[in-house]
């Protein structure tokens, strides 16, 4: 138990300590582990120029073995990352990285986006991972973002580089974009029901006019009472971004 609570503490090292601060944007991200090891992860990278690599991950199972692949995976994207304009060949390179060393149960869903704040934009590519929603101030509306993408592990990388593409996403004031893992939609209440999509859309529509920080309270908040004083099953991650 010793052991597994300092590998706990090492892993809240790897993960982000403060929140990025971007010209014209707000960023918040949380991770909340299921157990003491989490198999979840979420990154920020500096790309320079105004521009910042935002990550969300989530390896199969839960425990020690998906803790110690969250690493690598965290490793090998930061060594990537650096100079590199287009999401999809960041993973790329990091799915012919770990492809070798993951085991042939095992994977991981990653949704990885680069941030260009001089040009208000977002380029985001999902390799097997929940679609992001995006809330447009404009229209009060709610969309999911569905770009084609392999999860990582699956294939050894031709297959995964022609399916898994980049998607542009133009961003305007109040605008704002929701990263998440499975576990926000399938965390279930007593009757065993899980929150579902629907739930999560209706409040990130609602929070989202409120900005990033609103987003994650208010997120987190539904969840608190839907699931009552029943067990998390599943490590929760959220990554919100919003245009001011």
């Amino acid at each position: 138990e010793i052991e597994l609570k300092n590998a706990r503490e090492v892993q809240r090292i790897l993960l982000p300590q403060q929140d990025p601060v971007i010209p014209g944007f707000r960023i918040s991200g949380t991770n909340l582990p299921a157990r003491i090891i989490s198999g979840d992860y979420y990154d920020y990278i500096n790309l320079g120029d105004e521009k910042v690599g935002i990550v969300i991950a989530d390896v199969s199972g839960k425990g020690v073995p998906a803790g110690l692949l969250m690493a690598m995976c965290r490793s090998a994207l930061r060594s990537v990352a650096t100079g590199e304009t287009s999401p999809s060949t960041v993973m790329a390179a990091v799915n012919r990285q770990l492809f070798p060393d993951i085991r042939e149960d095992m994977f991981i869903s990653m949704a990885y986006g680069i941030l260009d704040a001089k040009n208000e934009k977002l380029t985001l590519s999902r390799a097997g991972h929940e679609p992001a929603l995006l809330f447009r101030r404009a229209s009060g509306d709610v969309e999911l973002l569905r770009s084609p993408g392999l999860a990582l592990g699956i294939d050894s990388g031709v297959v995964f580089e022609r399916v898994t593409q980049d998607q542009e996403i133009l961003l305007t004031s109040g605008d704002c974009v929701l990263l998440y893992t499975d576990g926000v939609k399938e965390a279930l209440d007593d009757l065993e029901e899980e929150f579902g999509m629907e739930r999560m859309r209706e409040a990130f529509r609602q929070a989202a006019p409120q900005g990033a920080e609103a987003v994650l309270d208010r997120m987190q908040a539904e969840l608190k009472q839907f699931t009552g004083e029943g067990p998390q099953f599943d490590d929760i991650t959220l990554v919100a971004i919003e245009k001011r």
